[in-house]
């Protein structure tokens, strides 16, 4: 099986088939016939109506208790121990009912969210509460040579789980929640020395500003030798002010035996451009960058994702977009192709037109909150509502006569999508009600 794969992996143009396609071809070909299967028939629910029971996928489960506290820790122990057998993995919660998709999407979730902690020192980027945040993704914080062993191992058994992590979860077909930046992706393709300064611009915009600036005056000491325009000196003093040395900007570790005291001037100035580039790219993340391929190749071989350029991975592990919770427009006319109105409710209901207006108007936060509410992740698959499966489905909650609606919350079903909602007196109530069951109904599954 994985023989075809990679064969079709190395020798398939991906410019040849659309996304949705190669997606398709990737998940029939990669995994297990069950795992195939489940593709095709989530892709075509027809068939399974026709074929019945013949057609079922047969998987084997390995259900596994976890505690919300210390979760890294226990991810990283149950992913050496079961990241690479073909059993699906099925997550529930210490002291918690709730089983089945809803808390194991939410475990990749969690999970991802760790990953972040600025603690961890794993990535470039600012520190925002707590977490690392970049604007272009998140690519690994460069490590000097002379970093401790112990240092580098610890970030490395770290990068290590990484790729299992993500393996796991495309194998399973689940979502992660981790903006990674396309310079990340590239190195999973094997396309890291392919990367060049602008590939800079992946990781930090404003290093990629100044080394444009430094780069131009390259460029003008060129054409001033060439054309012997006399701005040379300019030049010299402009680079001198600077006043920089070979070390890395941001990270002050030496770019070569002996960088700090190396002042950049005119004349070395293109080799300290190269530096910082190689530096950033490709020698200072390349101990993380081989323990994470060697996590993910413990699952299922690198190779198969050839299928995909690097800017479209981000959609194969996360669903619709790193940084978009949606993927896909919320307008209410999808809202209503997509979602299935049931048990007491019916397109025609008011509290079902309400509900697609209240969330035809959420902002990103409020849609991921929403969907970590309803699916159990913050992300829609690629295709948006229309590829949630099995899709939404809005019932009325069941009330004695004499209760009022009003003083009810909605609840939730993840394992099946299903969102239990009051039959409120007004769309404002809702509002209301649906704000504060995504607020506080996260973090925990109960029967609703």
């Amino acid at each position: 099986m994985h023989h075809s794969s990679t064969e079709i992996g190395n020798n398939l143009s991906p410019f040849l088939f659309p996304f949705e396609t190669r997606q398709l071809l990737f998940h029939c070909v990669t995994f297990d016939r069950d795992r195939a299967l489940q593709r095709l028939l989530d892709v075509q629910p027809e068939l399974a109506q026709e074929a019945g029971d013949r057609l079922a996928p047969r998987f084997d489960r390995r259900k596994r208790t976890v505690s919300r506290n210390d979760i890294l820790r226990q991810a990283e122990a149950l992913l050496t121990e079961a990241g690479s057998s073909k059993a699906l993995l099925e997550i529930q919660y210490e002291g918690e009912v709730g089983t089945g998709l809803g808390p194991t999407l939410e475990f990749y979730t969690l999970v991802s969210r760790e990953l972040q902690r600025s603690d961890q020192q794993l990535w470039r980027g600012e520190d925002v509460s707590g977490h690392i945040f970049s604007p272009t993704g998140l690519f690994p914080a460069p490590q000097p040579r002379s970093a401790k062993s112990s240092t580098i191992n610890k970030i490395k058994t770290k990068f290590r789980f990484l790729g299992r992590l993500m393996a796991k979860a495309l194998m399973d077909s689940r979502m992660l929640d981790l903006p990674l930046s396309e310079a990340f992706y590239a190195w999973l393709l094997g396309e890291e020395r392919c990367l060049t300064v602008k590939d800079v611009a992946h990781i930090d915009t404003t290093m990629a500003r100044s080394l444009s600036e430094l780069i131009d005056l390259v460029r003008r000491r060129e054409l001033a030798e060439w054309d012997g325009n006399g701005e040379t000196e300019t030049l010299v003093t402009a680079v001198d002010d600077l006043a920089l040395d070979f070390t890395l900007p941001g990270h002050g570790m030496e770019l070569c035996k002996g960088g700090r005291d190396i002042t950049v001037t005119l004349e070395n100035l293109q080799k300290y451009l190269q530096l910082v580039c190689h530096w950033t790219l490709v020698e200072g993340v390349s101990r993380q960058m081989e323990a994470f391929k060697e996590g993910f190749e413990a699952v299922f071989p690198l190779t198969n994702l050839n299928l995909f350029y690097s800017w479209e991975l981000d959609q194969l592990f996360c669903g619709g977009g790193s940084q978009s919770a949606a993927g896909n427009s919320w307008d209410v006319r999808t809202l209503v192709e997509a979602c299935r109105p049931d048990h007491g409710y019916t397109h025609e209901s008011r509290a079902i037109k309400w509900l697609f207006e209240i969330l035809s108007s959420y902002s990103e936060e409020e849609k991921r909150r929403f969907l970590q509410f309803v699916t159990g992740s913050p992300r829609l698959p690629v295709g948006g509502f229309k590829s949630l499966s099995p899709p939404l489905t809005v019932v009325r909650k069941t009330l004695e006569p004499d209760e009022d609606a009003d003083a009810f919350l909605p609840s939730v079903m993840t394992c099946v999508n299903y969102l239990k909602l009051p039959d409120y007196s007004s769309s404002e109530v809702m509002r209301m009600k649906l704000d504060v069951a995504t607020r506080e109904g996260q973090l925990s599954f109960h029967l609703s």
